[in-house]
């Protein structure tokens, strides 16, 4: 459920944020004003709480015990001394002081006239007395700059709220204004959490787990909705549109009453013109009464009637020729449609043929992929286990034994080795002679003779690029080597 806001900067906000698991609570409101705009309390109202106002203006007070005859409001003033002085009041704001300053700065910069009143003044201490042994949830003070005398007619051993909130600024100014009574709310064991710009919030030491709801300002996660009806800040555009919308509406609904007055006006008008329709109406039925007795009109009618009778039958003819050839042409119609839905069919049956034929290429094609996949993963097994062999921990623990047995095989080898190179000594210095006759090959199978017959190597066949792209790195650069070296031999 959505908090609705009526103060003028967000004080409700703030103290439910921090106050909201307590059910029907208490609460003192200091310089209360009204009872909806700019009200701190109004919001705790709804939702159960109840409190002590205090309001000197006459006005604010009456208000106030009309929208809350279950609560206490007193209609005084609060000071360090119990008393009379003399209030300035400025109507229909929430500027009115005891500070004589004040109200003469507000009539020259602002041009408010202020009523001089004489209000009875408590101190706080008596004011709540009947508070006492009670839990207060909150108190606020909004004096238009006697703060430091309130505070001071407050007995902070017998009322101890859990959280104050106290104005602490010049009036209708931003400066700051709070060095003179701040110690007495600290020397109370209260503890500052928070300013808005505009108030100081105190939290009682003996409820500071209350100042964790003070480390940032109204927020979209306080689920806030305004109420429209603040006097400062966001609500005034609100107020100056609802306002506008209230002249739009008044001005529709008085154009809306003079339609409405014209309407009646055309309706007694037209009502006139309909009984002056219903008396010629009366004398035309009576002329047609008259009529009926003339046989001459009759006779005339009745010529009329039938010359009428034959031009439509002539009409008639002339339609139903009009008809037949209608008829003719929706009959080609409906040839040429089956002739169409025919050749339709023909083509939906040959396209239905096509992809069947379709379907079955498709799925050779998947066949011979996976025929194709599994001989290439079948002839690249072999390779993969060489990779395994050549990368295992074994085959480089023994490549110093290798090499020492193929430097003796080497040597073992040597004295056999020597004899076949003896031996291919003679072919070495013939190979001139088989060069040229290698030439002479060459030259004969450019000119037509056939290579099979002539002795000539069997290339190896070409293979498909994606065949060559599947095998491992090893088989493909055999492959690569071996083509290579029989080009060279060919040419």
């Amino acid at each position: 459920m959505s908090f609705v806001s009526y103060a003028q900067n967000f004080e409700d906000v703030m103290l439910w944020r921090a106050l909201k698991h307590v059910p029907n609570g208490v609460y003192v409101d200091v310089g209360a004003q009204h009872p909806v705009v700019d009200s701190v309390s109004k919001a705790f109202y709804e939702r159960g709480w109840r409190g002590i106002h205090i309001e000197p203006v006459p006005a604010y007070a009456e208000l106030l015990r009309k929208d809350r005859p279950d609560e206490t409001v007193l209609q005084v003033a609060l000071a360090d001394a119990e008393g009379m002085l003399e209030l300035n009041v400025i109507p229909d704001t929430g500027l009115s002081t005891a500070v004589e300053a004040y109200a003469q700065r507000h009539q020259i910069e602002r041009g408010y006239d202020s009523q001089r009143v004489q209000v009875p003044v408590l101190t706080l201490k008596a004011a709540t007395k009947s508070l006492v042994g009670k839990d207060v949830h909150w108190l606020k003070i909004d004096v238009e700059g006697f703060e430091e005398k309130v505070l001071k007619g407050w007995d902070s051993q017998t009322l101890r709220p859990w959280v104050m909130v106290v104005e602490a600024t010049i009036p209708n100014l931003p400066e700051v204004d709070y060095l003179n009574w701040d110690p007495i709310l600290t020397a109370a064991d209260y503890q500052f959490v928070y300013f808005d710009g505009l108030n100081r919030f105190y939290v009682a030491k003996e409820h500071a787990e209350l100042a964790e709801a003070f480390f940032c300002p109204p927020n979209v996660f306080d689920e806030v909705e305004l109420s429209g009806l603040a006097s400062w800040g966001l609500c005034r555009g609100l107020i100056a549109s609802h306002q506008a919308s209230e002249k739009e509406l008044a001005a529709q609904a008085q154009w809306l009453q003079n339609e409405w007055d014209a309407a009646r006006q055309r309706i007694e008008e037209l009502s006139k013109n309909a009984r002056r329709l219903e008396i010629e109406l009366a004398v035309e039925q009576q002329k047609a009464e008259s009529r009926k007795s003339n046989t001459q009109w009759l006779q005339n009618e009745w010529d009329a009637a039938k010359q009428r009778v034959e031009e439509l039958s002539k009409s008639t003819g002339r339609l139903e020729a009009e008809l037949a050839a209608e008829q003719t042409k929706a009959i080609n119609i409906a040839l040429e449609l089956t002739a169409v839905n025919e050749h339709n069919t023909q083509l939906q049956a040959h396209a239905q043929w096509l992809q069947n034929e379709l379907n079955a290429s498709s799925a050779k094609v998947h066949e011979l992929n996976n025929s194709t996949h599994h001989w290439w993963a079948a002839a690249n097994q072999p390779n993969k286990e060489l990779q395994i062999i050549y990368a295992s921990k074994f085959w480089r623990l023994t490549w110093p034994l290798r090499k020492i047995m193929q430097a003796a095989k080497w040597t073992l080898d040597l004295p056999s080795r020597t004899v076949r190179w003896a031996l291919r000594l003679p072919k070495r210095i013939a190979r001139p002679l088989a060069i040229n006759r290698t030439s002479t090959t060459s030259h004969s199978s450019e000119t037509g003779t056939n290579p099979q017959n002539s002795g000539a190597a069997v290339y190896p066949p070409n293979m498909p690029e994606e065949s060559i792209n599947n095998l491992s790195l090893r088989a493909a650069r055999i492959y690569t080597d071996l083509k290579k070296a029989m080009e060279a031999r060919k040419n």
